[in-house]
């Protein structure tokens, strides 16, 4: 390795068997990355789709399941108790192996991509080994705990992906050395270079007829995305456009099994069954994206960004988001979609109207987005902003 590069970890931990925003984002931030300035490593707790296309951007990947903490908030006298035990088991014991593993990886800056309220002994160990960290929060819940304020001030940086979510940091007078927002992005590529005929054969798989409208939420099938409120209102919906059709994208991930039957439950019992379509997780989204009318976001709790919501403004396709959180970022009303209150399902219900009974409107709004999109939210964008944040903490340490 030349002398001047220098060697950054990533480190991945999630563990409930979906592949979801952080894992395509961390892939397109290991892309972008100057190969000549930085020899990248990133390490999983688990096997996953992705790894072959990590492998593409460097050989340096690793599956360990070392156990990545979670700071639980200390509420009662159990707690209280458990408190020692969980320090002991979870932050100190761990430092023998995170030392074997720094050592043999010898890394400059270790990037923890999950946020500052987990891994705790990453940071810990970092510290005790003198080397660089920072915490890439795309999601941490608010408020934190004492333990992670504690933590925080081991860090280095804390990157938040929005704005929303970096005045959490700075409302709880946190004290890493550095707060920066880098808003994500993703690559157009991947979007530009869908084939228009393959929106046909997507139509065709799902029963589409021509002229048929059809929208759809992407994202895992958990109930904080807010697929419910989606089904309550296409309910509503299909009051003026009974042909509606609903793709809902996503795999279910582990512990919401009972919402996904919910969600089997709310379509049987309210005649929704020719209207809405449960995909599955799906490699081809942004073929999908581009047979839609509208894509909806319907979080109903505050989303950190919004990744799928850039993807269907690179596909020019007007966007239905909750309006708390990134996508209030992301999305300018009634420029470039609608923004509708979080667990409103007429409000959703009214916009999807909105969109569908304008179509030049929709359109308008689509091709507004597209452009919105190029300007502030492309990969690009995202590397030259994390690369800045590496700069500053190296040019600290020399």
């Amino acid at each position: 390795m030349p002398p001047n590069m220098k060697k950054i970890l990533f480190i991945e931990s999630n563990r409930d068997g979906t592949v979801g925003g952080s894992y395509y984002s961390l892939l397109s931030l290991m892309q972008g990355l100057n190969k000549s300035k930085y020899e990248l490593h990133v390490m999983f707790c688990q096997d996953n789709m992705l790894i072959s296309e990590f492998k593409k951007v460097t050989p340096h990947v690793y599956i360990n399941n070392f156990g990545p903490s979670q700071s639980i908030p200390v509420k009662t006298a159990g707690d209280v108790i458990k408190w020692p035990y969980r320090v002991v088991d979870k932050l100190l014991l761990k430092q023998f192996k995170l030392k074997r593993i720094i050592n043999e990886i010898k890394p400059d800056l270790v990037h923890l991509n999950n946020g500052y309220a987990c891994m705790h002994e990453w940071m810990l160990a970092c510290s005790l080994a003198g080397i660089k960290v920072l915490a890439h929060d795309r999601g941490t819940e608010y408020p934190c705990n004492t333990q992670t304020k504690l933590f925080v001030r081991l860090l280095d940086a804390i990157i938040c992906v929005s704005d929303s979510f970096k005045d959490n940091v700075v409302r709880q007078r946190l004290r890493p050395k550095r707060i920066r927002r880098v808003y994500n992005g993703i690559s157009i590529d991947s979007f530009q270079n869908t084939d228009p005929s393959e929106s046909d054969r997507i139509k065709k798989e799902f029963g589409v007829m021509d002229g048929q409208p059809l929208v759809g939420i992407v994202g895992n099938i958990i109930r904080w995305k807010g697929q419910l409120v989606v089904l309550q209102a296409i309910k509503e919906v299909k009051k003026t456009v009974p042909d509606i059709k609903c793709l809902i994208m996503g795999k279910v991930a582990q512990r919401s099994e009972d919402y996904k039957e919910e969600l089997d439950a709310y379509v049987r019992n309210n005649d929704l069954g020719n209207n809405i379509i449960f995909t599955g997780f799906r490699t081809d989204v942004p073929t999908i994206l581009n047979a839609l009318h509208i894509l909806i976001h319907a979080s109903v709790e505050p989303e950190p960004f919004g990744r799928v919501v850039l993807e269907g403004m690179a596909m020019c396709k007007p966007v239905i988001a909750t309006n708390f959180g990134g996508p209030t970022e992301i999305v300018l009303q009634y420029e470039t979609g609608v923004l509708v209150p979080p667990n409103d399902p007429e409000k959703m219900a009214d916009a999807i109207n909105y969109c569908l009974s304008n179509k030049d409107r929709a359109r308008q709004m689509g091709e507004r987005g597209h452009q919105r999109f190029v300007e502030m939210f492309s990969s690009d964008k995202m590397v030259e902003g994390v690369d800045k944040v590496y700069d500053d903490i190296f040019h600290e340490a020399s």
